[in-house]
C-alpha cells in the first residue's frame, strides 16, 4: 500500500501501514492483525470523524487535549496535529500540548519514574484542581516526587525501547 505523502498518523491507521513496515512491523502482519484495510478505516478516529454520518456524534465528544513529545520518532508529533486540526474543523472541542524534546514514552513512562519535576503530571494535578484553591495550595506545596529508577537505566531503557 502506497501512502499519498509522507506524513504519519496514528489517528489515520491506514496511514500507519507504511511507517511500521520501515520499522520492522509488516505490512502483510500489520494487516492481519487489524482484519485488513478496510477495518483500518473503521477504526481510523480521523477518517471516522470526517465521515457525514458521525457528525451527529462529533457535537457530543468532550473536550480533548492531546499530548506528545516533539522527539517521538514512533509516531511523530505531525499526527496529532493534524487529528487536532481535523478535530476542530468538525467541530470537536480539542487542543494539542507538545513536549519538546520528549519521546514516545518519555511522558508517561520516563519522566513519571525519574521524580522530580514533571510536566505532564503537573499539567493533569492543575487541569483537576483547577475549580480548588486548596488543593492547588496543597499541590504547590508538595515535595517533590522522589525517583524509583536511577537515571543510568532510564537512559539505557530509552536507548533499546523499540517506541
Amino acid at each position: 500500500m502506497t501512502v499519498p505523502n509522507n506524513h504519519i498518523d496514528r489517528y489515520n491507521l491506514l496511514k500507519l501501514v507504511d511507517h511500521f513496515h520501515r520499522r520492522g512491523l509488516y505490512s502483510s502482519i500489520f494487516l492481519s492483525i487489524m482484519e485488513g484495510e478496510k477495518a483500518l478505516e473503521q477504526f481510523s478516529p480521523e477518517i471516522l470523524v470526517q465521515n457525514e454520518s458521525s457528525s451527529g456524534a462529533v457535537s457530543l465528544l468532550p473536550r480533548m487535549i492531546l499530548f506528545h513529545g516533539t522527539s517521538d520518532y514512533s509516531i511523530p508529533s505531525d499526527s496529532s496535529k493534524t487529528f487536532v486540526d481535523t478535530l476542530q474543523r468538525v467541530g470537536a472541542q480539542a487542543e494539542l500540548i507538545l513536549y519538546a524534546g520528549k519521546t514516545h514514552t518519555d511522558l508517561f513512562l520516563q519522566d513519571p519514574l525519574r521524580g522530580g519535576q514533571d510536566e505532564l503530571f503537573d499539567y493533569l494535578v492543575a487541569f483537576i484542581h483547577s475549580d480548588d484553591k486548596e488543593a492547588l495550595a496543597r499541590d504547590a506545596a508538595a515535595p517533590p516526587r522522589r525517583r524509583f529508577v536511577p537515571e543510568i537505566l532510564l537512559k539505557l531503557a530509552g536507548q533499546v525501547s523499540p517506541f
